[in-house]
């Protein structure tokens, strides 16, 4: 082998080995870069999984409040509807008692006959008004009822729309993420790509000079 030859085949060694060892290191590069973005691409999913759970729950428990305040405001609704009637009732016998009032001072009852009829209205007045002071006190609970359940509903609502934004912000940066790390593979095959071309070219060059070597010596 002449002296050009070996330096022909020098060179091309050399030459590769320049050119694989920045691939080698900008493969190792590469990797580690690969690497961090699917970590952290799988991080972000399971953080998303994690809120879409803890959406599920929430969701669950805003239709459960939901539906436990629209029963609540149904029973307020029979409630003050059930109260309008005994207060209607009431003026009704106190209306009669007024005027029996009125028949017993001018004459026109008998006093035994009266005072059954007093009692008698006596009593159903004080048992409305029972029932009343009943259904009153029953309105006042169902109404810090419906409060407690509309406040309830409102932290719900806000805690869902957070869990919302939060879903939303971590699919954004999975995609960025994605898109990174696509332009990351893609650079990385570009480099590849004319790594190995400028290898090619290196290697041919080399071999032309080993032929051409090899020519003049024959010529010679």
């Amino acid at each position: 082998m002449t002296k050009k030859m070996l330096g022909a085949l020098v060179l091309a060694a050399f030459a590769a080995a320049v050119l694989v060892s920045p691939a080698c290191v900008s493969k190792k590069t590469h990797l580690t870069t690969v690497e961090e973005h699917q970590a952290r691409l799988a991080e972000a999913n399971s953080r998303i999984d994690e809120l879409q759970a803890g959406h599920s729950e929430l969701d669950k428990a805003l239709k459960e409040a939901q539906a436990a305040l629209e029963q609540a405001k149904n029973e307020n609704a029979q409630l003050t509807s059930s109260l309008g009637t005994l207060r209607s009732q009431l003026a009704a016998l106190e209306a009669e008692k007024a005027e029996l009032d009125k028949a017993i001072a001018e004459g026109k009852e008998t006093s035994a006959a009266a005072a059954k009829r007093m009692r008698s209205l006596n009593n159903l007045i004080s048992g409305l008004r029972k029932d009343m002071e009943e259904k009153e006190a029953m309105l006042a609970a169902s109404n810090e009822q419906i409060a407690a359940l509309q406040a309830s509903e409102a932290i719900l609502k806000a805690s869902e729309a957070e869990q919302k934004r939060k879903i939303a912000s971590l699919n954004e940066d999975m995609a960025a993420l994605s898109a990174q790390l696509d332009k990351t593979v893609s650079g990385k095959n570009t480099t590849i790509l004319i790594l190995a071309i400028l290898l090619a070219i290196a290697v041919i060059a080399a071999l032309i000079g080993i032929f051409r070597g090899r020519g003049r010596s024959g010529a010679a």
